[in-house]
């Protein structure tokens, strides 16, 4: 008796591993003959990496047969595959054109922020040249304040017509028709008619 108990304290932990595995499982998962539980245990073996109890899977029986297809399934088949490539193909140039687009794009929003750049540079240009003209015109306009009619009269009518008009419409009227007169009728009939004309 003493043997038996030795022999049952031995090998408890094997007992005690076999009642957990076999209770931790699904009813309908417990095995009712030796050839279920040979290949349940030898599986959960292999599950754990035990390899002297494992049993090995039966190949032919997991092997599938392979279906035999009718020559209209072939048919089907194969345009479904002619398809597929079609699509994937399509798929692949659709990708292509957009990465293109965003690439144009990219360069189309670069271009019209240095545009945007250049026209802001143009603008402050064209104020400080403004401002630099309109200041040159004031000076001009003093210094030939100050001259002689005679001498005003005869270096106006050597500038340019158009500068000599901005500086007569400037200046106060009576300088104005004091430089006026000291030209020629016919000169300082014309540059009257352009300072009206502008007005």
């Amino acid at each position: 008796m003493n043997k038996i108990l030795n022999i049952v304290n031995d090998y408890k932990f094997l007992y005690l591993f076999i009642v957990i595995v076999l209770l931790a499982r699904p009813a309908y998962s417990i095995p009712t003959s030796i050839d279920e539980l040979k290949q349940s245990f030898g599986a959960l073996c292999a599950d754990y990496g035990l390899d002297f109890c494992a049993v090995e899977a039966d190949v032919q029986k997991k092997a599938k047969k392979p279906r035999k297809f009718t020559e209209t399934e072939k048919k089907i088949l194969t345009r479904l595959a002619e398809q597929q490539d079609r699509l994937r193909m399509r798929s692949v140039e659709l990708d292509r054109r957009e990465g293109q687009l965003k690439t144009l794009q990219e360069d189309i929003q670069r271009q019209v922020s240095q545009l945007e750049k250049l026209q802001q540079e143009i603008e402050k240009d064209i104020v400080k040249k403004k401002t630099q003209d309109d200041a040159q015109l004031i000076k001009a306009v003093a210094l030939y304040s100050k001259m002689d009619a005679g001498t005003a009269a005869q270096s106006l009518g050597k500038l340019e017509r158009k500068i000599a008009v901005n500086i007569l419409k400037q200046m106060k009227e009576k300088q104005a028709s004091l430089i006026l007169s000291s030209m020629g009728a016919a000169e300082s009939a014309s540059m009257i008619e352009e300072i009206t004309r502008k007005k």
